[in-house]
């Protein structure tokens, strides 16, 4: 037996989904993007993303994350429509009240898909870093071609 209020459903956990309720009373579903959509979103969310990884983790405030949103509307726009399955126009008719409860959704519903793209990157370069020196401890070592041999090395080598 599982302690289902503590960690969750499975599904839960695969898809966290979010349904909120406008002030309409229309039930909206914003959904944590499946890997497809996550492709379409990483390529729309790129300049927001690099910004905030410019920023780093301890620059990601709330008034900060409100200041890249307005920076990068059309593409928070899109993100928007694009988790609840709606188009622009819906969205340009919502009340401002309705656009915080779904921004908010969509926060709880990809969060975790935002840090995995964050994580993923940051990680990748230390990653490339630590193979590079492990591979090329030297610091004169490089990965570019050797330079084209002298009389001077070819005294030195071994076969010379």
């Amino acid at each position: 037996m599982t302690d289902q209020t503590e960690t969750g459903t499975d599904a839960e956990i695969l898809f966290p989904d979010v349904v909120v309720t406008l002030s309409s009373g229309e039930q909206v579903t914003v959904r944590e993007f499946r890997y497809l959509e996550g492709l379409r979103a990483c390529a729309l969310a790129r300049p927001l993303l690099d910004r905030l990884r410019e920023l780093g983790a301890s620059a990601a405030t709330q008034t900060v994350i409100e200041t890249l949103l307005l920076e990068h509307w059309e593409t928070w726009t899109e993100l928007l429509c694009l988790a609840c399955d709606r188009d622009r126009r819906w969205l340009s008719q919502l009340a401002d009240q309705d656009g915080m409860t779904l921004t908010m959704a969509f926060w709880r519903a990809n969060s975790g898909f935002f840090m995995r793209r964050l994580v993923l990157h940051s990680g990748a370069e230390r990653t490339l870093g630590a193979v590079l020196a492990t591979l090329c401890p030297s610091p004169s070592c490089s990965m570019s071609s050797s330079a084209p041999a002298t009389a001077e090395t070819r005294e030195r080598s071994p076969t010379g």
